[in-house]
């Protein structure tokens, strides 16, 4: 994974010495070291401040682009797109339908934003409404009521984009090096996964050459670029007052 910038703001030099629910703000740990010294940044953030908003990427503009024009704090690289670059899956931004919901093996939930907050959610307990403000079908789940999901595989691996949540109403956003599925279902779902977060669940975004992250830290941004153009990107945003 590649590593430029040394942060000297919202930096935990050991991860497992703040609590999530301690933090106001998307706060960067950075080089998490997972099992077998998996490296991985995370960002965490609290659903009561923070909100998550779809952007559908312009030809030509990066995941880091994307978030600072639509006043992000912190965003990922979202969902799977086909080689013409057409998205797969459900994709909804700023309460407009960019793409309609699919049925393929590798698309289990959805990423949902409603008047009443954000939620990752199975394919079958999501339903189209016109309270919907953002939406972004993924997968697969690594992580369902706080259990590894089985039957993920267990040979390939890549860099991982993924999506946490826990029933507290704190979310996070993880990029990892190389790992397969269904190692990294079973490290998110330790207990001691990270002091004060018990993740709930976890959505697998698109990764390998698609993989970013960017944040918003002081006195630079941090930033890990995708190694190639990504359809869409999930910026994390402050909510509204």
């Amino acid at each position: 994974m590649r590593i430029s910038l040394l942060l000297a703001a919202l930096l935990i030099v050991a991860p497992w010495s703040a609590s999530a629910r301690e933090v106001e703000r998307p706060y960067l740990v950075r080089e998490m070291h997972l099992s077998n010294s998996l490296e991985a940044h995370l960002v965490w953030f609290d659903r009561t401040l923070y909100t998550v908003r779809v952007i559908d990427l312009i030809p030509g503009m990066t995941v880091a682009q994307a978030v600072q024009t639509n006043g992000g704090m912190a965003g990922v690289n979202g969902g799977y797109f086909q080689p013409n670059h057409e998205p797969m899956g459900l994709v909804v931004s700023q309460g407009v339908q960019k793409h309609p919901m699919e049925t393929a093996k590798i698309l289990t939930g959805v990423l949902a934003v409603t008047p009443r907050g954000t939620a990752l959610l199975r394919n079958a307990e999501f339903k189209l409404g016109r309270n919907l403000r953002e939406a972004l079908q993924a997968g697969p789940f690594l992580v369902d009521h706080g259990k590894p999901v089985t039957g993920l595989n267990a040979t390939r691996r890549a860099e991982r984009t993924v999506l946490l949540a826990e029933r507290e109403g704190v979310m996070a956003l993880l990029i990892t090096a190389p790992v397969t599925l269904a190692e990294l279902a079973q490290i998110l779902a330790a207990p001691d996964f990270l002091s004060g977060l018990k993740i709930d669940r976890a959505l697998n975004l698109d990764g390998g050459s698609s993989t970013a992250l960017w944040v918003a830290t002081d006195p630079a941004p941090y930033s890990h670029p995708e190694w190639k153009a990504v359809r869409n990107a999930v910026a994390i945003v402050p909510m509204a007052k």
